[in-house]
């Protein structure tokens, strides 16, 4: 979302939003290179996005081949998850996707967050932003993205 100056709207679809700090450490490098990084330097900044350690207990990936950010993000939200907490995984990595949903973690990916912010009325076209997120370099299918334009009637 960072991308396509558009990280704002999962705080006003989702209010509150956290990170591991392994997330945080992926995205925002010491001597970072991405063109979005003082954007998101910033964003975490205002304080709508909270930085939650990782544990360090017993944990195991069911798959070995998950990202450490991704896999940080599934264990928190196994936690979370277990003591009743509602949790909403935003996840696009194939690899993360399969391990969260085996372990029946609630998800939405990007491209369905640009929906939502379409059907919710905060953004007045879904595609715009979609085409700019694939012109950044961004892969999102083109089946997903036909899919969410139907969705939201575009």
């Amino acid at each position: 979302m960072a991308r396509i100056g558009s990280v704002d709207l999962l705080h006003k679809l989702f209010g509150r939003v956290s990170i591991t700090d392994t997330i945080r450490d992926e995205i925002l490098p010491a001597a970072s290179c991405f063109a979005d990084a003082d954007l998101l330097a910033r964003t975490l900044t205002e304080g709508w996005i909270e930085v939650v350690g990782t544990p360090q207990d017993e944990w195991k990936l069911l798959n070995p081949g998950v990202d450490a950010g991704e896999a940080s993000a599934i264990h928190i939200a196994s936690i979370w998850r277990d003591v009743g907490d509602d949790v909403l995984l935003v996840m696009d990595d194939r690899a993360g996707r399969l391990e969260a949903k085996s372990r029946g973690i609630t998800l939405i990916g990007t491209a369905a967050v640009i929906g939502l912010a379409k059907s919710e009325g905060l953004i007045p076209a879904a595609r715009p932003l979609l085409e700019q997120l694939v012109r950044s370099g961004y892969f999102i299918g083109p089946s997903i993205i036909a899919a969410v334009l139907s969705d939201v009637g575009e």
